[in-house]
């Protein structure tokens, strides 16, 4: 019998699942009420004019729609993804990324190398993604690709030597190498 330790039952991807839909509901949630006191915000503004008790009290609502916003993003499992993924201040257009992450043994990978085209039991997988950034902050993602590699194709090219079967193919043998020298000194 497998042991449960081994992979999530699941249970806990369900819990895990329907906690973040509970999170994207509570930020989202979060974020339209800063808006509705925002909109508040303007409206003793507007219709109070420019007494000072319309300016503290506005100012208050600002500050507040501004802090409730900021719980709202910072709740929602989405928004804390994009801002993990923000990219330079001054990134205004679209961007692209590449994220990688190691492939274990355990999870069970169904996918083939790109390189070589042996299955990827073990190695490196990478995500591209064409991104519309706002001041640094990923917007909206335009395409997502996946490469993977196996460990031996992942290791030539993080450390850039050749692969062990391409380095025997491109290694000359001692006879070429000899016939090479004596035509550069020009004796045959």
């Amino acid at each position: 019998m497998p042991s449960d330790s081994d992979s999530p039952s699941g249970v806990v991807a369900l819990a895990d699942t329907v906690s973040d839909l509970l999170y994207g509901i509570t930020g989202w949630s979060l974020v339209v009420l800063a808006l509705m006191i925002a909109i508040a915000g303007v409206q003793v503004l507007v219709s109070l004019e420019t007494a000072t008790t319309a300016v503290i009290g506005a100012t208050i609502l600002f500050v507040l729609a501004f802090v409730t916003a900021a719980f709202g993003i910072f709740v929602n499992p989405r928004f804390r993804t994009r801002l993990e993924r923000r990219h330079g201040l001054s990134t205004f257009g679209r961007v692209h990324s590449v994220d990688r992450r190691t492939i274990k043994p355990d999870e069970e990978c169904h996918e083939r190398c790109v390189s070589c085209q042996k299955r990827v039991e073990k190695g490196l997988v990478r995500r591209y993604r064409e991104e519309f950034a706002l001041a640094g902050i990923p917007v909206y993602t335009s395409s997502v690709g996946y490469n993977h590699y196996c460990l031996e194709c992942a290791s030539s090219e993080v450390l850039g030597e050749p692969r062990i079967d391409e380095s025997r193919e491109s290694t000359p043998s001692v006879d070429a190498e000899d016939g090479e020298k004596e035509q550069a000194l020009g004796t045959e």
